[in-house]
Order: C-alpha cells, then structure tokens, then sequence
C-alpha cells in the first residue's frame, strides 16, 4: 500500500513537471508565432508602401507574397512541435484550434476582398482582427500585455477608416508593431528567463 502511494506521488510530480515544460513550451511557441507573423506584415505592409509611394512598380501589392512563408515555417514548425508533445494542456490545445481557425479567416477575407473589390476596407478589418485575436490570446494565456495591445488596435482601425489605403498600409505596420512585434519579444523574453 505504501509502495503505491510512493508510486503514485512519484507519478504524480512527473505529471505536473510534464506539464510545466509543457506550458513554457505553449509560451515560446506563442512568441515564435506572434514574431514570425509580426515581422512577415510589417515588413510587407512598409514594403507595398514604400514601393507606392517611392517607386513606379505596378504591382506593389505583391509585397505581400512574403505571408507565404510563414505559412509554410507555421506548417513545418506545427508538424515538428506535434511529433514532439507528450502532455497536453487545456492552453496549447486551444491555441492550436484558434490559431487554424484565424488562418481559415484569413484565407475567407482575402477571398472575399479580392472577389468584391473591396480592398479599400481590408487593413482596417485585419486590425480588427488583431486586436480580438490578441485580447483573446492574452486573456487565455493570462498575459496582460498582450490584451492591452489588442485594445490599442481599436483606435487604430478607426484611425485606418478614415484614411486613404496607402496610409492604411503604415497604420497597419504600426497595429501589428505593438499587437504582435511588442508582445513577441516581451514573451520571447519570458521564455528564456523560465528556461534559466
């Protein structure tokens, strides 16, 4: 009987050690995704502008090509971090189904956009999206910095609506500056202070 208290204590804190590692990995996969994303839109937002207002390039709007590498770095490292998990937490497997779920949304509005013409209200409802997916990551992972950098999106989309798009372009570098950039670095930071 002893034995299988002993037994069961031992198991009991190699579960909840599991679990740790487990919830600091969750957060240094936080920041991967939220730097990755960060940088990849800021960069193409200040790219698409710099290359319509300083250059005669037609097609400035290709600048954007660059989301398709992170979309193919979110499938390798997705397919890398799921061979690795062994516990599962309530958090990671959320974020996992909210993450796939932004990328559906993503892939609907530019559908949608480019259907109906209707890039002119694009960048103000992608930072929309921005501030409710960094509320909601922040809430969840009970990280205050990022719900608050969510809020800041809210006058920025309002800002983005009155202006013209070319101004959309550097109000959107500068919601997804401190939803996504800020936060990133904040939580990468977090990490290898855990790790320590």
């Amino acid at each position: 009987m002893e034995d299988n208290q002993k037994f069961s204590a031992e198991q009991s804190l190699q579960v909840i050690q599991a679990m740790i590692q487990k919830a600091k990995h969750d957060v240094a996969n936080n920041s991967f995704y939220l730097l990755l994303w960060g940088w990849l839109i800021f960069i193409a937002a200040l790219l698409n502008f710099g290359l319509m207002k300083f250059t005669r390039f037609e097609q400035p709007y290709l600048a954007w090509n660059l989301v398709w590498l992170g979309a193919i770095a979110s499938i390798i490292k997705g397919i890398k971090d799921a061979k690795k998990i062994t516990v599962k937490t309530f958090v990671g497997e959320t974020m996992k189904v909210f993450g796939i779920s932004q990328a559906i949304l993503y892939f609907g509005l530019f559908f949608f956009f480019g259907k109906y013409d209707l890039w002119i209200v694009a960048f103000p409802l992608y930072i929309l999206v921005y501030a409710v997916t960094c509320f909601f990551m922040g809430a969840l992972m009970q990280f205050p910095l990022l719900k608050w950098t969510g809020l800041l999106c809210l006058p920025i989309m309002v800002i983005a609506v009155y202006v013209s798009f070319d101004w959309q372009l550097l109000l959107m570098a500068l919601a997804i500056l401190i939803s996504y950039i800020i936060p990133g670095h904040v939580l990468s930071v977090k990490e290898k202070i855990q790790n320590k």
